[in-house]
């Protein structure tokens, strides 16, 4: 007679063919994630970007990055997020970052190439602090933190809002309406041939809806973002001019008055943070494609502005030297 207990012969069969196993635990290492993450970061450059614990390192996410010719140094592609990066090199004695990644490297300082779905505000930059324990700060904090450093000379801190507000303006709405696809994801974009293949023209109208709210550009331009917003997706240059022309216009009757200003600025000392921010927009107007209007305007017309940029960045490496040394 069976027991109450006893294992049914079929199902003991079962078990017999199939015995318990232990198996090993699975590891959490993750070694593709860990190569797309060593790819998508660079460090900062120089003895103060090395640190001795990731708990005293920083990380500043931006859309993407572009090599400058002149200074072979990477720089974001948007002008805020180089703003930021230049602003980080000031302050902290930090050579600006090049191709090579952080492999090897120990604990770096170091610029991360985003989604602008990391920021809880869909905007970068951010700064991402520490490691064990982080202190995220929005590109709406840093922006902040960057106007604190020049309350105190109100010639200085006007400028800087003037230029975030017209030459911004004209920035932003020459890559929504100036530039083909690709080249607005070679902009804006961590990943530009990946995401053109795989989300296409939806993921680009996400990016720019994203993009406008930014700066509060949408509220000093809610015509254009209105035909942004639009469904049909049919916006077109050519049918906004009556509203494009003026931000052009006004962009650079600004642009040649800051060359005309800044023409006897001194290039002995470590740069302003107003030369950091001509430097972050006219750099960046450079890297846009070369029949853009307003990099064609800046190359023809802007030269002084241009020259004075690059030795901005000059500068800006030869303050970081002298700091570290």
């Amino acid at each position: 007679m069976s027991s109450f207990l006893s294992v049914p012969g079929p199902i003991k069969t079962l078990f017999d063919s199939f015995p318990l196993a232990t198996y090993p635990p699975i590891s959490k290492q993750d070694d593709s994630m860990d190569d797309e993450i060593s790819r998508r970061k660079f460090a900062f450059q120089g003895s103060n970007a090395r640190q001795d614990t990731p708990n005293n390192t920083f990380m500043l996410g931006v859309y993407n990055v572009f090599t400058e010719t002149e200074s072979n140094c990477l720089f974001a592609t948007d002008p805020l997020c180089l703003y930021a990066q230049f602003a980080l090199c000031r302050k902290n004695g930090l050579g600006l970052p090049n191709r090579s990644n952080c492999e090897g490297r120990g604990y770096t300082h170091t610029i991360a190439l985003l989604s602008h779905t990391a920021s809880a505000k869909e905007s970068l930059p951010i700064l991402i602090e520490g490691f064990s324990k982080r202190n995220i700060r929005s590109a709406e904090g840093i922006d902040e933190i960057l106007r604190a450093r020049v309350s105190h000379d109100a010639e200085q801190l006007m400028y800087i809002t003037m230029l975030d507000r017209v030459v911004y303006d004209c920035w932003i709405a020459q890559v929504l309406y100036h530039t083909t696809e690709q080249q607005f994801l070679n902009l804006y974009s961590h990943d530009p041939e990946n995401t053109s293949a795989l989300l296409g023209h939806l993921a680009i109208g996400n990016m720019k809806l994203a993009l406008v709210k930014r700066n509060e550009f949408h509220l000093r331009h809610k015509e254009l973002v209105k035909n942004i917003e639009s469904p049909l997706n049919v916006y077109k240059a050519r049918s906004l001019n009556h509203l494009l022309d003026p931000i052009f216009e006004k962009c650079k009757k600004t642009l040649l008055q800051f060359q005309d200003m800044m023409s006897g600025a001194s290039n002995d000392e470590s740069p302003t943070y107003l030369e950091l921010k001509i430097a972050s927009y006219i750099l960046c107007i450079l890297n846009l494609d070369e029949t853009t209007t307003l990099r064609v305007f800046v190359e023809n017309q802007c030269q002084e502005l241009t020259n004075q940029a690059r030795l901005t960045v000059q500068r800006l490496q030869k303050a970081a030297s002298e700091l570290a040394s």
